[in-house]
């Protein structure tokens, strides 16, 4: 009785896989894999519903054993050919996911690349257009003889002589952070230290920074992807941490370099939608990272700190 009920119960079971294998060859576009492995699964269930009669009635031919086998034999020839269709099928499928993540890193290198060219470009113009102007305007206000104006119109004029000052430092500033030519000149470590030397004068933070590439030089790309990711993340700990200590560490070890960047600040939950931690450029500092085939890695615990590394294989 145990022995009718297990047939049963497998009949069923067979009958039910090879429907629903049937039933999927439409949706499959009628794939040859998918229509093998169907038939395979179809004989299975014509397998087991013999089976099962043959407990029941006494059907010699078709219960013989070396029949039994053939069907055997075919459904494994089935499935082998059926599986290797699909293995092809996936080797083709891992062929387009590489060709794809190849296209995105292709997009996203001109997206970065073109960025990088409009703020050259814009900081050439203010260069080299604005700046003259100002510098123009401020020659000519220093040319008026105060001794000939009024005490108002002295003061006049020496307001609007600081304000063109203030304009002049303010537009090499900018231009200087759109495309610093320390970087170009100089390399990693002495942009840093200049961009970061005014950013933290005048605040009540510690700035701790530490390095052994000084002197060291390397790809274009390389140079202005991490200044852009390191100004990115100091602008962050001064405008959302809340930190009073800021740690940062640019190291080569072997054909990586190594970015460690710590604070003392509130923290964040790493765990939280990219929408909501839009405003941190985190989003743009990974897809620079990216773009370098580098790793990122955040640890950070709320009303504790934030630490971040980067590694960034280099030739």
């Amino acid at each position: 009785m145990v022995l009718k009920f297990a047939l049963l119960l497998s009949m069923l079971i067979q009958i039910l896989a090879a429907s629903i294998a049937v039933s999927l060859i439409k949706r499959t576009r009628f794939n040859i894999s998918w229509i093998l492995i169907s038939t395979g699964f179809v004989l299975m269930a014509l397998r087991r519903l013999i089976e099962f009669f043959s407990v029941f009635h006494e059907v010699k031919k078709i219960t013989d054993p070396v029949f039994s086998s053939w069907i055997a034999v075919v459904i494994s020839i089935l499935m082998f050919i059926g599986v290797v269709f699909i293995k092809r099928i996936f080797n083709l499928q891992n062929r387009i996911d590489q060709l794809r993540k190849e296209n995105e890193d292709r997009v996203l290198s001109a997206i970065i690349q073109t960025e990088e060219k409009a703020k050259q470009f814009i900081a050439r113009e203010l260069h080299d257009g604005l700046g003259p102007v100002l510098s123009s305007v401020k020659m000519s206000i220093s040319a008026v003889s105060l001794g000939q104006l009024d005490q108002h119109n002295q003061l006049i004029i020496e307001n609007a002589g600081k304000a063109i000052d203030e304009g002049i430092i303010s537009l090499k500033e900018l231009s200087n952070n759109l495309s610093p030519h320390i970087l170009k000149n100089y390399g990693l470590f002495k942009a840093i230290e200049t961009f970061a030397d005014p950013l933290f004068m005048n605040r009540n933070i510690h700035f701790d920074f530490v390095s052994n590439v000084e002197d060291k030089r390397f790809d274009t790309n390389v140079e202005i992807g991490l200044y852009r990711v390191i100004c990115e993340l100091l602008i962050n700990g001064i405008k959302h941490s809340g930190a009073v200590k800021i740690y940062l560490s640019i190291n080569q070890d072997g054909y990586f370099l190594e970015i460690k960047y710590r604070d003392n600040g509130i923290g964040f939950n790493p765990e939280k939608s990219e929408v909501e931690l839009k405003g941190m450029g985190l989003e743009n500092i990974k897809s620079r990272i990216r773009f370098l085939k580098g790793s990122f890695y955040i640890d950070s615990i709320c009303k504790k700190y934030t630490a971040i590394k980067i590694l960034l294989p280099i030739k």
